[in-house]
């Protein structure tokens, strides 16, 4: 059987025995698949260093033809977004960003639009400045890429915010200067929408809204 390759960011890990790991991937060419690492847990194991999460990787999979559990055979890093770990806010909000396309995708659906969403938000993320305006306009933009694109109300404050973000770049949402009470009420009207839309809360945002 022919063994396929993909560009993948890693959404979780998960320890199956002593030595093996797996792991569930965000890829460009077949969307959201999960391998399994043999071995990946062991210290001269040929993937140690390169599956984390977070990290984007070029993944060298087999197929499976009884399961969605398919066999990772190799693995290439090329980012690994180390600076999301140097404190609690980044991590939070690049578990939030991996959730929130986890929670709207289907297993092996193919969407290159929202690989390069999360993709270009893991990257934003690890600058310090505007993570939390960031966060929102990547959860406004994935809304709409799953066919759930909101309509705000212009007359109202926050939802010329919304709307802003919306129709900007991610660096242009960069840019923009929310007060403190500003972000509270898009995260509440945003938040509200998904909820409504998608059926299914995040279970990272508890944390990220204390932050």
């Amino acid at each position: 059987m022919d063994t396929e390759r993909a560009e993948a960011i890693v959404l979780r890990c998960q320890p199956v025995t002593e030595s093996s790991l797996i792991v569930t991937w965000f890829t460009r060419e077949a969307g959201k698949l999960k391998t399994i690492a043999k071995g990946a847990r062991r210290p001269k194991s040929p993937f140690r260093g390169k599956v984390d999460l977070f990290y984007r990787d070029e993944i060298v999979f087999l197929r499976s033809r009884r399961s969605d559990l398919h066999l990772l055979q190799d693995c290439f890093l090329e980012q690994p977004h180390a600076t999301l770990r140097d404190s609690v806010e980044a991590m939070t909000g690049a578990s939030y960003a991996c959730e929130l396309v986890d929670v709207v995708t289907e297993a092996e659906d193919s969407s290159p639009k929202m690989f390069e969403l999360l993709a270009a938000t893991l990257a934003a993320l690890q600058i310090v400045h505007g993570r939390s305006v960031v966060l929102l306009w990547y959860e406004l933009q994935l809304l709409a890429a799953a066919g759930w694109k909101p309509q705000w109300e212009t007359h109202t404050a926050v939802g010329k915010v919304l709307n802003s973000l919306a129709g900007t770049s991610i660096e242009g949402a960069r840019r923009i200067r929310l007060s403190t009470e500003q972000l509270r009420a898009a995260r509440e009207l945003l938040w509200g929408f998904w909820d409504a839309q998608v059926g299914k809360a995040p279970r990272s945002r508890g944390l990220l809204a204390t932050l």
